[in-house]
């Protein structure tokens, strides 16, 4: 019997290049940030997610994309943007490493973070590659860490406050990464369906406990799973990049995803009046 394509793409590369940006394994370490130039009313910070990357044409050891979210909200809304994000930063990363080098000019602060905490990415690889049991052990291993998720993010916040006290602060969601309705539709085993969904769930739960946390911190939290419904894997309008074709970046937002996904969620966000006087006009 010939293998499903998903077991293939499952043969031939790690768990850990196989999942998404703020779903990756988390690193020991972080790469060295490039120079960001100075100034700027916006910044971005945070995990791959916010980094751009998969958007294309990705550089330095964060793999920064020009087609992130934040270059499509700052050039839409003329602003000039800092962008300190990288790939698989987690909180205590961001806090030490990104956070200090914030301009203090700095008005609008957005930021992914908290999937590399949690362990989202052995969650991804225990349910698409594992069994049930491996899949449920992984999430329940996640849900362990999500009980010292309140008391990172309120950590950060204030980290955040004390560097630019001036500057509002929103988190950004994690969308789903895959669509089981279309896997089904398409021949995937029920067990592969049946993972997608829970790996779907996984993702429910750490967006639902970021947003509560994030709100009691006095930040601001911007769900984007809504905008890619029917935009996963596989899909024929994909707004993430394909595992069959960049596996370093598979399930990574395309530059599609960041502009009418992570972009067009923060663009319908009601900013504060201070902010909008100084910023936007």
């Amino acid at each position: 019997m010939r293998a499903h394509p998903l077991k293939r793409m499952a043969a031939r590369t790690a768990a850990a290049a196989m999942v998404a940006g703020g779903l990756i394994l988390g690193f020991a370490g972080i790469p060295a940030l490039a120079a960001t130039p100075p100034g700027g009313t916006y910044t971005v910070l945070g995990d791959s997610y916010s980094a751009g990357s998969g958007g294309g044409m990705e550089a330095g050891p964060c793999l920064q994309s020009p087609n992130g979210y934040g270059s499509d909200f700052a050039a839409a809304n003329g602003l000039s943007m800092t962008n300190l994000a990288c790939y698989g930063a987690t909180i205590s990363q961001v806090s030490a490493l990104q956070v200090p080098l914030v301009p203090p000019t700095t008005r609008l602060v957005t930021l992914t973070v908290g999937a590399n905490d949690v362990g989202a990415g052995q969650v991804a690889a225990a349910c698409l590659l594992g069994t049930p049991e491996t899949c449920q052990g992984a999430i329940a291993g996640a849900q362990a860490k999500l009980a010292l998720l309140p008391g990172q993010v309120s950590a950060l916040t204030q980290t955040i406050r004390a560097q630019v006290p001036q500057a509002q602060v929103l988190f950004m969601g994690y969308p789903h990464l895959l669509e089981p309705a279309n896997m089904a539709a398409l021949g995937y085993p029920p067990a592969e369906v049946a993972a997608a969904v829970a790996v779907n769930a996984a993702v429910d739960q750490l967006n639902a406990v970021l947003a509560q946390s994030v709100q009691r911190s006095g930040a601001g939290f911007v769900p984007v799973a809504g905008l890619f419904d029917g935009h996963g894997f596989p899909s024929p309008d994909s707004w993430l990049v394909s595992p069959f074709v960049s596996l370093p970046l598979a399930f990574h937002p395309t530059a599609e995803g960041y502009a009418s996904g992570y972009a067009a969620a923060l663009q319908g966000v009601q900013l504060s009046p201070p902010l909008y006087a100084e910023v936007w006009r």
